[in-house]
């Protein structure tokens, strides 16, 4: 449980920061791939004459938009470097995959909510009984043991993507998680999208969720364990 709140504590911290996309751009071959595809695209033209920053922003409409049930994903548009609109950004096959996830995202933070304040009604039961009635129902790992145990956890986590290939787990979670919905695999030659939004890219948000839920995760176990240790 403590887990899956992290996680969604993680998730909307990095949304905030826009998953740090600009920092992480020049890592991820997003340039490469975009100089690469950009020309080749049949649906929209010119998308290689961008900037960087043009980049960021189209991405960060795109994180606002499925973390507010998908509302503006039609009105995201690609400019030039004189501020000239170009073309919409996303096809319409590309808004339906998108809304299946901006949806996903609503049921998660729903569920991820309600067992937050399930955990914050517990940690508050537990302190009660502890405090007033003398009675320790649950003693709280040590954060040294939780952070242990979370080192482990994610160890085992990457050795098994790692084993399997990142790709290939990649591409089983979204026919298992968005089976019968919208198609969600795009060619780079019809996917500005696609092209902007390179597999190394999904890799660092990977990581960037999992270190700051670690970090969460060490935090709020060093909360729970001071009130409850």
């Amino acid at each position: 449980m403590l887990l899956a709140v992290c996680l969604m504590l993680s998730w909307r911290a990095l949304s905030e920061t826009n998953f740090f996309f600009s920092q992480i751009y020049e890592y991820n071959g997003i340039e490469e791939q975009i100089a690469k595809y950009g020309p080749q695209n049949r649906n929209r033209n010119d998308f290689e004459t961008t900037t960087k920053s043009e980049r960021a922003k189209i991405f960060g409409e795109i994180v606002r938009s499925v973390n507010n049930g998908g509302q503006g994903l039609d009105d995201i548009v690609y400019r030039d470097a004189s501020g000239e609109i170009i073309d919409t950004f996303l096809t319409q096959p590309e808004i339906d995959h998108l809304n299946d996830v901006a949806r996903l995202i609503t049921h998660l933070s729903g569920i991820l909510s309600y067992l937050a304040a399930i955990l914050g009604v517990l940690v508050m039961v537990f302190w009660i009984g502890k405090s007033w009635k003398n009675i320790e129902i649950w003693r709280p790992y040590t954060v040294a043991k939780s952070f242990l145990s979370m080192l482990a956890l994610l160890l085992v986590c990457c050795g098994m993507v790692l084993a399997v290939g990142p790709q290939r787990v990649f591409y089983a979670l979204h026919e298992w998680i968005f089976a019968g919905m919208a198609p969600w695999h795009f060619y780079f030659q019809e996917s500005l999208m696609t092209t902007m939004l390179t597999e190394p890219l999904f890799g660092s948000i990977s990581i960037l969720l999992m270190v700051s839920a670690f970090a969460i995760w060490v935090l709020l176990s060093a909360l729970i364990n001071k009130i409850l240790g």
